[in-house]
This record gives C-alpha cells, structure tokens and sequence, in this order.
C-alpha cells in the first residue's frame, strides 16, 4: 500500500514538473520593450542522426547513452544581449527569442548553438555562424529575420550558406504559435562578411 503511494506521488509530480517545463518553453507575447525575434533554421542536406548516434554510442560515450534513446535535440539563438536563452527542442526549424532592443534599435545575432542528444547526460554541440546586425523596424513586436540555411559538410562545419525570405509561411506559423493573428514586421539585415566579430 505505502509502495503505491509513493509511485502515485511520484507519477503526478513527474506530470506536474513536465507541464511547467512545456509551459516554460510556450513562445508568448513579449513583455513591453521588448520584441520577439523570429528566424528559422535549416539544412540543405539532413544531418545524419543514425549515423552520429552510433558513432556516440561507439566512441567513448556509452556510459552517458541511455538505451532508450539520445534523440532529443535544441537549438538556441545566440544573442550578445539577449536576456535569456529560448530554447527549442528541434534539430531546425522555427526559433523565437524575446529580447530588448538597445535604444539604436539594434541587435546582433552571433551564432546558432545546436545539441544533439541532450537526452543523455553528456550532449554533443556544434555553434552555427551567423554573425548578422538586425535592425528592428520602430514599433515592432515580432520581427522575423528570415530562414538561415547552413551547407554542412560531414564534420558539421560550415561550407555554404543561404539567407532565405519565407515571411508569409513564418507570419502565418507565428499567428498558429501564438493562437491569434500576429502582425510580423521585416528587419533590415546587416551581415558580417568579414566571419569575424
């Protein structure tokens, strides 16, 4: 009887912790003076998950792979002042990360951190180039940088890169997120060429 009592607790605190994770996670309004950057991210060939997961599990990593799997991903925008890290739990696709905007109206965006099997307690991570000054459109709440698509090579370096306008897929995604109609605005682009910051 004590047994079951104690699995009961354990199964609703289980439930409860991992709704305030999703609920932490939840993309929401900004708070006011700050904005919501909206970018996503893409491959243009897929990574090779089987492939690296094996070779985790291979190499010197067994002791931190559960059996059950590695497969949880994220992948965190890497602001300079950013007030928190938003993380998503995909490989690519949409990010969302609430900041505020320095009284220039500008922001910079330095890298793109990926993880691969953040399920295990020892992840791989790989940093993503982006090195881009945003300008924020005056009166924006929700600005959209665009679709970053990276060419990577099979040690996960960079060897191309694309910058991609998809705003009406990605106002229309923002608008389902958020479960109202949001008004996204463009933000003027500046890229570092140069690689370096």
């Amino acid at each position: 009887m004590k047994t079951n009592k104690i699995i009961a607790f354990l199964a609703i605190t289980i439930l409860a912790l991992s709704s305030l994770g999703a609920e932490g996670s939840k993309v929401k309004q900004p708070k006011k003076g700050n904005v919501l950057v909206v970018g996503k991210l893409a491959y243009k060939k897929p990574i090779d998950i089987a492939g690296r997961e094996k070779a985790f599990r291979e190499y010197g990593y067994k002791k931190y792979a559960k059996e059950e799997g590695l497969g949880d991903f994220s992948i965190t925008p890497d602001f300079s002042n950013k007030l928190i890290d938003n993380v998503t739990d995909e490989l690519e696709g949409y990010f969302y990360q609430e900041i505020k905007v320095k009284k220039d109206g500008k922001l910079h965006l330095d890298t793109i951190t990926v993880r691969l099997f953040t399920k295990s307690s020892f992840y791989y991570a790989f940093k993503l180039p982006v090195n881009v000054t945003i300008n924020v459109p005056d009166d924006a709440v929700y600005v959209y940088i665009g679709t970053l698509e990276y060419d990577l090579d099979y040690a996960l370096r960079m060897i191309g890169f694309r910058h991609l306008d998809e705003f009406e897929e990605a106002e229309k995604n923002l608008s389902r997120t958020l479960g109202f109609e949001a008004e996204l605005s463009r933000a003027a682009l500046e890229f570092d060429k140069t690689g370096s910051k």
